[in-house]
């Protein structure tokens, strides 16, 4: 099915999240993760495009700005334009979301949020806002039309297929307005997407021939390296190499959500034609990627460019530091994420066979989760599936460990 069409959005509905992948030629260029259908109005971090209402919480002359309380936990940061006049310290108001919380940076968000609303709308969330109102404004889509984000500019003209696994999602998206929609128990393997938000995770990727893509992200954007590790190929090692390492490397910019100072190091170029011929593949490729800022190529093959954050990264989403006071912090999948995979597993065990009779064990962390904070997630597929599964506390396990029994 994946040669029928150019594009098309799989999203996945299961009952703890709903997933979504973007694929253009057969290769996914973005994922999307958002709660399951009847999980939207939980909280959620602050997205860009959200409209709140905030209260102004404290001014920062010296930055000509003001941190801002939206409900969202760290205050927000609103930049102020050189004409533009201070607000007074709690003044409510109404705000959009331009970048979305990173690391332990809050959002930064923006007073110009009336575009694209009716009057009516505008005026309901003023009224709202001078209430005293604190949080996110608006009700939340389903959670397979906000998957539809995904979909690009070209959507419209009808050359996107969306797959789906749930049949009254897939009306829904046909009442939307989209004319090819098929439905699919498992629209994630038809290209195997499991394995390739798992790759996007890893910090190395491998390339054909031997050679590797090392990725490191940082607080600024991320550190990229094209390395030949055990490849061989003569002289045109390098040369082949970089335009190996630099295909991947836009595949993997999508993917993985990544954005501000991007430093790469390619292997020295053989020569001033295969640099200038890297730099305008390089180049080329940005394109893609809205408001790129490409810089130098250099001769030793250090590159850097600069890409807009207008969202966390899949990194960031799926994980969180750990080892608090070590010398060097590393990062651990966050619960949630963790859990996540867990109701998962279980869903896919249940949907290989109605006789099968699944247990799930999952360490303390994971099965607490889910008793107090997630009941609803083994309720949805007890009311799917009926109750012939076991959640339990696995004796030994690590706290965010599970497996299926």
């Amino acid at each position: 099915m994946v040669g029928a069409v150019t594009r098309m959005i799989l999203i996945d509905c299961g009952a703890a999240e709903t997933r979504a992948a973007f694929v253009e030629n057969g290769v996914a260029t973005h994922f999307w993760f958002g709660p399951a259908r009847g999980d939207e109005s939980l909280p959620t971090a602050p997205a860009a495009g959200d409209v709140y209402a905030g209260r102004v919480a404290s001014l920062a002359k010296s930055l000509n700005a003001a941190f801002v309380d939206i409900g969202a936990g760290r205050a927000a940061f609103l930049p102020l334009g050189k004409q533009e006049k201070s607000p007074v310290e709690g003044a409510r108001a109404v705000f959009i979301v331009r970048r979305p919380p990173i690391d332990d940076k809050g959002a930064v968000i923006s007073a110009d949020w009336r575009d694209g609303l009716s009057p009516a709308a505008v005026a309901a969330f003023e009224n709202r806002a001078r209430d005293g109102f604190i949080g996110a404004l608006g009700e939340p889509a389903d959670a397979a039309i906000a998957a539809l984000n995904l979909r690009g500019p070209e959507f419209s003209s009808g050359d996107v297929a969306v797959i789906v696994n749930d049949p009254y999602a897939k009306r829904l998206i046909e009442n939307y307005g989209v004319p090819s929609v098929a439905l699919s128990e498992r629209p994630f393997a038809e290209i195997e997407v499991e394995e390739l938000i798992e790759q996007s995770l890893a910090p190395e990727i491998s390339l054909a021939g031997g050679a590797r893509l090392i990725i490191q992200e940082t607080a600024a954007g991320a550190m990229i390296d094209v390395d030949t590790a055990t490849a061989s190929g003569g002289a045109r090692l390098n040369d082949n190499t970089n335009n190996a390492g630099l295909y991947r490397l836009l595949v993997e910019l999508s993917r993985r959500r990544l954005g501000g100072r991007i430093v790469v190091d390619f292997l020295p170029p053989s020569s001033a034609a295969a640099r200038g011929a890297l730099a305008k593949r390089l180049e080329a490729g940005l394109k893609s990627f809205s408001k790129a800022r490409v810089g130098d190529l250099r001769k030793d093959g250090l590159a850097d460019f600069t890409l807009p954050r207008r969202q966390r990264s899949l990194l960031d989403e799926a994980s969180e530091p750990a080892g608090e006071g070590m010398l060097r912090r590393g990062r651990r999948l966050t619960l949630d994420w963790s859990a996540k995979a867990a109701i998962r597993s279980l869903e896919d065990a249940l949907r290989s066979g109605a006789s099968l009779k699944p247990r799930l064990l999952a360490g303390n962390e994971i099965a607490a989760y889910l008793r107090d904070e997630r009941a609803q997630w083994p309720a949805r597929l007890a009311a799917k599936f009926g109750a012939r599964f076991e959640i339990a506390e696995g004796e030994g396990m690590g706290a965010r460990a599970y497996e299926i029994a």
